[in-house]
């Protein structure tokens, strides 16, 4: 599964349709893990309820500092927690 393919359905919504977010840059790159707590998100903050690891070693976020305004944020996985290149 793609980016895209988890996050667009956020992405889709009004609220959030015309603000620049730039994890769609990744919109392409295969998800290798999904992440269902804030364990391991590998940027300062500290509520992140949702958050995937991509094959290019970034780390997508779903943040939602006040309620019903969400951020994305993207983030470099630690080189101790990355995995291993996928061999297409």
């Amino acid at each position: 599964m793609k980016l895209k393919d988890d996050f667009d359905i956020w992405w889709k919504m009004k609220k959030y349709k015309k603000q620049d977010i730039p994890a769609k840059e990744y919109s392409k790159v295969e998800i290798v893990e999904i992440n269902a707590s804030n364990n391991g998100w590998p940027g300062p903050e500290t509520d992140v309820k949702y958050w995937v690891e991509l094959a290019n070693n970034k780390a997508v976020g779903f943040h939602e500092p006040v309620k019903g305004k969400a951020k994305f944020p993207v983030y470099d996985m630690p080189e101790q927690q990355k995995l291993p290149e996928f061999i297409a």
